[in-house]
């Protein structure tokens, strides 16, 4: 197997007719054919998002390992190309690429990640061509709802798995819950896929659960500062701030806290606090933040390719790329085990509808727990564990992220206890 870089945005990992393999995937005899298997990846390499993609050389270099170069669908063994394309973290763009894969690379089956601006306009054009489609890393609701979908039909070719909306802001109320605040919540909601789908639910669950929402309204980004929000946050008395946005908007408000003094006790910021390198720029200020946790090298699953813990895929991770790990990388190394369960089941390689049918019937134990599409709670969509965790002060790094409530999913360790931000 070797690795061809093309021209532009194009990098294709081609899987060659070596047979030497590495890693925990059985390998039994079996026929090679001379047919090459072509996968689509559109991820967001450059832009705001690309901090989303920093994981994906070390996973393609293991399933390059794992696979030894090729897919058996049945008893045949194929050779596979990966062709990667770059949003640019642009919609527009994604959905370019994402067509040119389908009618200029004639692939056989399309895969992305990376929030509801890269999934959604490739999972359209995927939609529209009658192409089989296989995402993750963008929330339920802006996945499904943002492109329409009807929940007594869904999509004929699209399947996506994540975690929802409402089981997002239930994993963050029993943290709040054991912290002491006067339960009023500012909402930092943008006018794109996840602010409005957060902003429409999160309000009614939240005051059903005793909480008030002070919601300034929606917003484009970039922005050049957030001196309005806080404004009317710290005028209302928030004391725990909820919201989406990209690393670099984050920044911008966080810095704009301190410059006004406003300081609340809790800050939950989807697409921004996820990993340390997003993390980062906020210096000592980031200690105490809050994060969804989506997948953490505690988690009690395995890999299906490859047999590793999570633990084990951290600590290789951390080994190959010398970087920390965080939890992106098992929602990359859970893509190919879709990928690869996808294609061992599918009864005729020719056909896409065969490939969409061996999609749809997934039901897979995988890195990040249970990936089964027939469950939903919207047809096409299958929902993934999820905890609540904050930043601490680390050992080896300078911040570790720490489970401090697993309410929704006992299973999954804590590593400590819910703390307000600490303050300088």
């Amino acid at each position: 197997m070797v690795w061809t870089m093309g021209v532009g945005r194009r990098t294709v990992l081609k899987g060659m007719l070596a047979t030497g393999v590495a890693g925990g995937v059985s390998r039994n005899v079996a026929f090679a054919a001379s047919r090459t298997i072509k996968i689509g990846l559109v991820m967001p390499q450059t832009g705001p998002l690309a901090a989303f993609c920093e994981h994906m050389p070390f996973v393609l270099d293991q399933v390059k390992k794992a696979s030894g170069g090729k897919i058996k669908v049945g008893g045949t063994e194929y050779p596979f190309e990966i062709v990667v394309k770059d949003s640019q973290s642009n919609p527009n763009r994604a959905a370019e690429v994402a067509q040119e894969l389908i009618l200029n690379d004639q692939v056989n089956l399309v895969s992305t990640f990376a929030t509801p601006e890269t999934c959604n306009p490739v999972a359209d054009q995927c939609e529209l061509n009658g192409m089989p489609c296989v995402s993750n890393d963008a929330p339920l609701e802006p996945y499904f709802l943002g492109r329409n979908g009807d929940p007594k039909k869904g999509f004929d070719w699209t399947y996506h798995y994540f975690f929802s909306g409402d089981e997002l802001v239930s994993s963050l109320i029993p943290m709040w819950n054991r912290l002491t605040t006067n339960k009023l919540v500012g909402g930092l909601w943008p006018n794109d896929g996840d602010g409005i789908a957060q902003s429409r639910g999160f309000p009614v669950i939240l005051d059903k659960a005793g909480y008030k929402v002070v919601d300034p309204g929606r917003f484009d980004i970039p922005a050049g500062n957030y001196n309005a929000q806080i404004g009317a946050f710290k005028s209302a008395g928030c004391e725990i701030v909820t919201g989406s946005m990209p690393p670099p908007e984050m920044t911008t408000f966080w810095n704009g806290c301190a410059q006004q003094g406003y300081r609340p006790k809790a800050v939950y910021m989807g697409k921004a606090l996820e990993f340390p390198s997003a993390i980062a720029p906020l210096g000592a200020r980031a200690e105490g933040l809050t994060t969804e946790v989506w997948w953490t090298a505690s988690a009690p699953y395995k890999s299906s390719l490859t047999g590793q813990s999570s633990q084990e895929l951290a600590d290789a991770y951390e080994k190959g790329s010398g970087r920390q790990w965080s939890q992106p990388l098992g929602f990359r190394h859970s893509l190919f085990e879709v990928i690869f369960d996808t294609f061992a089941r599918t009864q005729d390689l020719d056909d896409p509808a065969s490939i969409r049918d061996a999609l749809k019937a997934t039901k897979l134990n995988t890195i990040i727990g249970m990936v089964d599409f027939t469950k939903g709670p919207f047809p096409n969509c299958g929902l993934t564990p999820l905890v609540a965790g904050q930043w601490r002060l680390g050992k080896k790094y300078p911040f570790d992220l720490v489970v401090v409530d697993n309410s929704l999913f006992p299973d999954i360790p804590v590593g400590g206890e819910p703390q307000p931000i600490p303050y300088a």
